[in-house]
């Protein structure tokens, strides 16, 4: 169910105010000025709470720049679009897993390429979550992702951001203690509230990431949302309250609405053409499209070919990921980092330029 009062961005200039009051027509705003004439009749009114939530909400919206901060690493979010370079320590990728996940000169090789050719962050993750993907044990995915995050601190250097891509608390508490800075969950803390405790006990980033169901019931469960992008953004406020309440600082959250995380096409579509009503929220946007299926199907249908493989949706990839960058995303999680970084290098020049 959506809260209200919400503000929704139409363009860049005009946004929707909708209350609670259903008889009440929702409010169209293009000028600081009709803003502050609303908050002032709302106060007038009595209506103290509905004024503070949106005022909030339009502070929020016109936050552009963030900043991680850990342990004497920074990175500034807002002109330049970040990059986290995904590292799979799988034998089951639905992308490019295989045997090479135990051979750690080559992931480390694989890590320096990406640091040197535009990754700001390295993810490095150790169970797949393709669809039907079968879970693995606390000790095997620590087997997995702790030789590599103690290897890439070793060789590599402490001079970028790590993070590890799990669910289970005690693989993140492990990961943070050799060397990670992010915990990137993509069950945004529910497969196990413990994880709370590890990122407030090491102070840490955590990504919430949006999902519904599991990987291994998405095959088969009836996925339906009333309005995806509002079912989303309530899951992040109660998982964002609960982790407060935990004691996890409010600096220390990243959003990541979940594409693909039992979503259809079309909300995946849908997720990224209004991915700029997150702002409101007041928090840095990662999003994940590198090589997803929904980028296969629309392929497929609409130019009539067969099946892309992972890796040759590279094309499709950067078209997703251009529009939701101008949509707002800080950070994308991706497998191209070289072509990513050219991409959108060119990207944020052209949508940065000031023409006098």
């Amino acid at each position: 169910m959506k809260s209200f009062p919400v503000i929704k961005p139409i363009d860049k200039k005009i946004f929707k105010i909708e209350f609670k009051d259903p008889y009440l027509k929702p409010a169209i705003i293009e000028t600081e000025e009709q803003f502050k004439e609303l908050i002032q009749n709302l106060i007038a009114n009595k209506r103290q709470e509905e004024a503070k939530e949106l005022t909030q909400q339009w502070i929020n919206l016109k936050k552009e720049h963030f900043k991680l901060n850990y342990h004497g690493k920074f990175l500034n979010l807002g002109v330049k679009t970040a990059i986290m370079g995904i590292i799979n320590v799988t034998p089951d990728s639905f992308s490019n897993g295989n045997e090479d996940y135990k051979d750690i000169n080559k992931i480390l090789k694989k890590v320096e390429f990406m640091l040197e050719n535009g990754a700001d962050i390295i993810d490095v993750g150790g169970e797949s979550t393709r669809p039907g993907a079968t879970p693995i044990s606390a000790d095997e995915e620590m087997e997995r992702v702790i030789p590599v995050i103690q290897a890439i601190r070793k060789n590599l250097g402490d001079r970028f951001l790590l993070s590890v891509d799990t669910y289970k608390s005690t693989v993140a508490d492990a990961a943070v203690s050799e060397g990670a800075d992010i915990i990137n969950d993509i069950s945004g803390m529910t497969f196990d509230d413990k994880m709370a405790d590890v990122v407030a006990k090491h102070d840490c980033h955590i990504v919430i990431n949006h999902i519904k169901g599991t990987p291994q019931t998405w095959q088969t469960q009836e996925i339906y949302y009333d309005d995806v992008v509002y079912e989303i953004i309530e899951f992040f406020k109660n998982q964002i309250s609960f982790g407060i309440s935990r004691g996890i600082k409010p600096d220390r959250f990243i959003i990541d609405p979940g594409i693909g995380f039992g979503k259809k096409v079309e909300h995946n579509v849908e997720i990224i053409k209004r991915l700029d009503e997150f702002k409101i929220l007041g928090l840095p946007i990662l999003i994940g499209i590198s090589r997803k299926s929904f980028l296969n199907i629309i392929l497929k249908n609409l130019l009539n070919r067969p099946d892309t493989l992972p890796k040759e949706r590279l094309p499709a990839t950067l078209g997703a990921t251009a529009y939701a960058v101008l949509k707002g995303a800080h950070i994308v999680r991706v497998h191209d980092v070289k072509e990513t970084a050219e991409f959108l290098t060119i990207l944020d020049t052209i949508r940065g330029y000031r023409i006098e």
